[in-house]
């Protein structure tokens, strides 16, 4: 298992996305803004650069709140920069065509990842992965493969063994989180990646893939 000490890489991007933040800090939950950096995307608050209304730098998404949408910048050009929406949870309908999605306030990083990922990526995600260390055992029947889950995601994971395991193949996972909290999960082999397998969760219950979900933001926060 991971210890207090286990360090976290922090993945290389030369190119970082740059996200036009025009909400108060308060409206992202805590460590949110952390792990979307490190995941690529800097969260850039529009006080730093000038004016609301201002429209000399160039974001690649805008964040807004919904009581703001209409002091953005026009746009008369095309592609149209893209805007998530940060509600109270009950929102009339926008026409502003740039908007690509809402999350409520305080934003997750469950909720506003899928959405910068469709707005701007060409193979979207749809939960955020973070590289781990930890020990896992598969079982199917009487068969048992040990390894190590060395990404992880809500959605699935790469679980490195040097048994071959098909792609297909269902089995059981049993990995350890820290602070003792092991997680069980039905997962299904979808293909090969190096000397790790990937792996999708078909079924795992609603606790264990909150966990599951703080432990990778966790991660990805550290990784600053």
């Amino acid at each position: 298992m991971e210890g207090k000490g286990a360090t976290v890489e922090r993945p290389t991007n030369p190119n970082p996305r740059l996200i036009a933040s025009y909400v108060p800090p308060q409206a992202y939950a805590p460590r949110v803004r952390a792990a979307l950096e490190s995941l690529g995307y800097r969260i850039i608050p529009v006080a730093t650069r000038g004016r609301f209304e201002d429209d000399s730098w160039e974001a690649d998404l805008r964040i807004v709140d919904e009581r703001h949408v209409d002091r953005i910048p026009p746009e008369d050009y095309l592609p149209r920069t893209p805007v998530v929406l940060l509600t109270s949870g009950v929102r009339a309908p926008c026409r502003d065509r740039r908007v690509v999605g809402s999350v409520r306030r305080p934003a997750t990083l469950r909720d506003l990842y899928p959405l910068l990922q469709r707005a701007l990526e060409d193979t979207p995600r749809l939960a955020a992965r973070a590289p781990t260390e930890l020990p896992g055992r598969c079982t199917q029947s009487d068969r048992r493969w040990m390894g190590a889950v060395v990404s992880l995601s809500e959605r699935g994971c790469l679980f490195r063994t040097r048994e071959p395991l098909a792609v297909d193949q269902k089995l059981n996972l049993l990995f350890p989180l820290p602070l003792g909290e092991m997680v069980t999960a039905r997962v299904r082999v979808i293909g090969q990646q190096g000397q790790s397998v990937r792996m999708v969760f078909d079924d795992m219950a609603a606790r264990a893939r909150n966990a599951v979900a703080r432990y990778v933001e966790g991660r990805l926060a550290a990784a600053l």
